[in-house]
């Protein structure tokens, strides 16, 4: 982390979502008009440079061809984990949903695009005060207006830990919450993973969290690498935010029916691709069985 600069792979997901949305084919996995504003990059052609920069980077591991099938899926499922949250939030409201806590929020853009899925809702972003300061700057520069109902919560997990940062920030926890946790888990100990789980397992019955992961294998087909895992941890690595823990789906699930979570539902690319896109694999081209979301309700 760079003092008052975004992290870098926050910076990454935000041009990969600004990518898809400019480049994707219909249907889009997302709709996110607002990422490229929050790169501070200045048009579509610096966005395409940077994800060539990416895919070449990738290719220096394998050839140019796996290179892009492989920054397509990512880009992929950087997306597909925004639309999941979207996607859940109705039914979350459902249940009594009170509050939106967006942990490790980076330039994420949902409280900006979606407040017809926030109105009535208390929306936190949670994060390193670099980041938000960045983004703060971003917003204001691309005249994106922060929602009244939206709230910075500044965390720094040096001297605090999650508990006293949402506590301090207004987050109540006697309220159904749902927390997006989204491409943070896997920079993270296995230690802070777990305390994390505890935190959000002990707010009330019908809260829910939906994360990404990232698994030690890797499902390979149609000319994926098998050590593709390897390839990004070695990417983010030289980002100065190397990966640090990656789980079976059988440990997440049990780690987090420890922490207080009832119900664990792993999301198989097949059926995101049926239930969100009409059953078109044209821009979440996946591996039907493959799996790096999940959605956990208390």
């Amino acid at each position: 982390m760079i003092e008052g600069k975004p992290s870098r792979t926050a910076l990454m997901t935000a041009v990969q979502r600004a990518h898809h949305y400019q480049t994707a084919p219909e249907p889009k996995v997302l709709r996110d008009s607002l990422a490229m504003a929050l790169t501070g990059l200045e048009d579509s052609e610096a966005v395409q440079g940077y994800i060539d920069t990416l895919v070449q980077t990738f290719a220096s591991f394998s050839d140019l061809e796996t290179a892009t099938l492989f920054m397509n899926r990512v880009d992929g499922a950087v997306c597909m984990r925004s639309r999941v949250v979207e996607e859940e939030l109705p039914a979350a409201r459902e249940r009594g949903l009170k509050q939106l806590v967006i942990l490790g929020a980076g330039l994420d853009s949902t409280a900006y695009r979606c407040t017809d899925l926030t109105e009535g809702l208390e929306v936190f972003e949670v994060d390193h005060p670099s980041t938000q300061a960045w983004k703060r700057e971003q917003l204001k520069k691309a005249n994106i207006s922060v929602p009244d109902n939206l709230t910075f919560v500044p965390f720094d997990f040096e001297n605090q830990t999650l508990a006293q940062a949402l506590e301090a920030g207004g987050v109540r926890a006697d309220k159904v919450t749902f927390f997006s946790w989204l491409g943070v888990h896997m920079y993270l100990t296995d230690e802070a993973v777990k305390s994390t789980f505890s935190v959000m397992g002990a707010y009330p019955k019908g809260s829910e969290m939906v994360m990404d992961y990232i698994s030690p294998s890797y499902v390979t087909v149609a000319g994926l690498v098998e050590n593709s895992v390897e390839q990004l941890q070695e990417v983010v690595s030289k980002m100065g935010e190397p990966l640090k823990s990656k789980y079976y789906e059988s440990e997440l699930e049990e780690m987090l029916k420890t922490a207080g979570f009832s119900t664990v539902n792993f999301l198989s690319a097949r059926w995101l691709i049926d239930n969100y896109l009409g059953g078109k694999k044209d821009a979440f081209d996946m591996p039907d069985e493959a799996t790096s979301i999940l959605t956990a309700v208390i």
